[in-house]
């Protein structure tokens, strides 16, 4: 019987490893926070671009969980590999070309986002940009903008300061990840549990 329960453990955490593998071959989820508090009163726009050179890597992120003051009655410019909606998230792939996605925004509040990066492919460095720009797609004065980099076979590269002052940039634990952990935990603790009566 013991014998019994011990293999049904073992197979059960096999089963969460197994299912949290996708997960685990996604690039970490990064919240980005931009406080627009110095331009109050402004509008303008909330860049996303994904790409890099001839012969860059081809690679997906998605953005998503937006929140903030998004201008809605202009519509959301999107360009090259890049789809979505703000509500269901934005997907862009790298690629040569630039993919690349414009939202009109009413500057004054923060804005917040999710961004996930996949496996990059083969090939050279792509880089994901977050810019903020005025009505004229001039950027904003004091912000410069900050830049991801992705590199084949390695973690994300975070912005070493993405944006002093008005923003911010925090890996986010998956909520796999914390099951998969607190289901290895249980059964590390009942396999522990039934060893003594052996």
């Amino acid at each position: 019987m013991i014998k019994l329960k011990n293999l049904f453990i073992r197979a059960l955490l096999a089963l969460c490893i197994i299912s949290a593998a996708p997960a685990a071959l996604a690039g970490p989820t990064y919240r980005v926070a931009l406080d627009t508090a110095s331009w109050q009163g402004e509008s303008g726009y909330l860049d996303l671009s994904y790409g890099g050179l001839i012969g860059s890597a081809s690679g997906t992120a998605l953005a998503s969980n937006f929140t903030g003051d998004f201008d809605d009655s202009v519509e959301v410019y999107v360009e090259h590999l890049a789809s979505g909606t703000r509500a269901s998230g934005f997907t862009l792939i790298s690629s040569e070309n630039l993919a690349f996605i414009s939202q009109a925004v009413n500057f004054g509040g923060v804005f917040t986002f999710d961004l996930r990066f996949d496996t990059l492919g083969e090939g050279l460095a792509a880089d994901f940009g977050v810019a903020l720009t005025d009505l004229g797609f001039n950027p904003l004065e004091g912000f410069s903008g900050f830049t991801f980099t992705l590199l084949t076979g390695q973690d994300t590269a975070l912005p070493v300061d993405p944006a002093p002052g008005f923003g911010s940039v925090v890996a986010v634990p998956e909520p796999g990840e914390w099951l998969l952990m607190a289901t290895g935990l249980l059964m590390l603790g009942a396999t522990r549990r039934l060893n003594p009566r052996r």
